[in-house]
């Protein structure tokens, strides 16, 4: 059984104490999580079922699965701004783990968010978004747009005869269209996650 790893790992990766999680399981000391963690105790199903809802994971995983093995590490690659007139940034800011099942051939990485422009799709300032590394885009795809060599935005994709209009999904924030020539696309946008 691999639980008490993963409990360790989840409570970890999500930047949460032991004490935090307790609070959050409704128990009044760290000491019964702590139990968990090295082996001594085990806890009911009823909180098994709480904390797998905690941890966003199927309970089976978080008993049966290595996790930590399940995981790839893939790099935070600076800031993209959810909106306009930022420059591209390409520091490492750490890393984030994905499960094995998002990650396949090709170049992936992680987004740091700055901005509101994209809040209607639940992408929010802090964010990180997951982005598959290629050159293009189907119709109403979400990307990353390299502007002008220097700014890069995270929206949607229209794409016209000869022209490619990006759109926020903020009202407070205008389309903006330009000539197929002037914008690079990056990459797909898969999906975020909120950082603790």
């Amino acid at each position: 059984m691999e639980f008490k790893d993963n409990l360790r790992y989840l409570r970890k990766v999500n930047k949460m104490s032991q004490d935090e999680l307790a609070d959050k399981l409704g128990y009044k000391s760290f000491t019964t999580v702590q139990k968990w963690e090295d082996g001594t105790a085990f806890p009911r199903v009823s909180t098994l079922n709480r904390m797998a809802e905690i941890f966003d994971i199927d309970v089976d995983h978080l008993l049966n699965v290595n996790i930590r093995a399940s995981q790839v590490a893939v790099p935070i690659l600076g800031e993209v701004k959810a909106g306009y007139d930022l420059y591209a940034n390409e520091d490492i800011y750490g890393f984030e783990y994905c499960d094995n099942r998002e990650y396949g051939p090709g170049e992936y990485y992680y987004l740091k968010v700055k901005g509101d422009s994209m809040i209607d799709e639940r992408i929010g300032e802090g964010d990180i978004v997951y982005v598959r590394k290629q050159n293009y885009l189907d119709n109403k795809d979400m990307g990353v747009f390299l502007l002008d060599n220097n700014e890069v935005t995270i929206k949607r994709a229209i794409f016209n005869k000869n022209s490619i209009t990006l759109k926020a999904a903020n009202p407070a924030y205008p389309d903006r269209r330009y000539d197929l020539d002037e914008v690079k696309i990056l990459g797909k946008v898969l999906h975020n996650k909120v950082l603790f």
